[in-house]
């Protein structure tokens, strides 16, 4: 039941998030094979070009999280509507 309420949580999390620091924005989708990722775009502007990354978005005891390299980042809905917390990049409002 637990796997269930985190899913459907996730599901709630689908779509496009907007940095409020000016970090890269992300979206949230679920692939075809169910699992659901997040998508990074990020703009740089001396070069005049963009590139996305694309991470799996894993669960464990503690909630929602994503493997950067040996580090991981922590993905936490926030109590304001709309709301998203990632650690290290901070918070984000839905598009």
């Amino acid at each position: 039941m637990k796997e269930k309420l985190q899913l459907n949580t996730l599901s709630s999390l689908q779509g496009g998030w907007e940095s409020v620091n000016g970090n890269p924005d992300v979206y949230i989708f679920q692939g075809y094979d169910g699992g659901y990722y997040l998508l990074v775009y990020n703009y740089d502007k001396d070069y005049g070009r963009g590139s996305f990354s694309c991470y799996e978005i894993g669960t464990d005891e503690k909630g929602y999280y994503i493997r950067m390299g040996m580090s991981s980042c922590r993905l936490v809905p926030e109590e304001k509507p709309d709301g998203l917390h990632i650690s290290g990049w901070e918070s984000y409002i839905k598009n």
